[in-house]
Formats: structure tokens, sequence, C-alpha cells
């Protein structure tokens, strides 16, 4: 969904540019889209971070539950100590 919604984003900021073209003073307009794509690319990157570490500790309490005693995770399979 963040990519979608972020696609969204970048198709309405260039459309407007697009259909405003006679009004743009460019030597304005670069560093404003560049000041916007990296705040962007700033915020989806710290988003996507938050979301990875919040499923690898859903993963990582799932595995406890299911864990049986004297078992431990080795790599991607269950070994029996």
């Amino acid at each position: 969904m963040l990519v979608y919604e972020s696609r969204i984003l970048q198709v309405t900021i260039f459309g407007t540019l697009q259909s405003n073209l006679n009004h743009l003073d460019f030597s304005l307009l670069l560093p404003d889209v560049m000041t916007i794509a990296d705040e962007l690319d700033s915020q989806f990157t710290r988003s996507m971070d938050s979301y990875m570490k919040v499923m690898r500790k859903s993963a990582a309490a799932l595995l406890a539950r299911h864990r049986k005693p004297g078992q431990t995770r080795i790599t991607n399979k269950w070994e029996v100590r």
C-alpha cells in the first residue's frame, strides 16, 4: 500500500508540473523537486524500516511460542540438542 501511495503522489506531482509548465520558473523548480524527492525517499525508507522491525519481532514471537523444550533454531531448521 505504501508503494502504491508513493506512486500516486509522484504521478500527481509530475502531472501538476506538466499542467503548469508555462507558469514555472525552472531555475527554482529543480532544487524544490529534488528536496521533495529526497524527503519522500527518507520517509519511505523510515516507514519500511519500521515495518520490517515489527514483522521481525512478530515472526520471532511466533517462533518462540511454537518452540518445544530442548529445541534450538539454527539457520532455518529446528535442531534438537
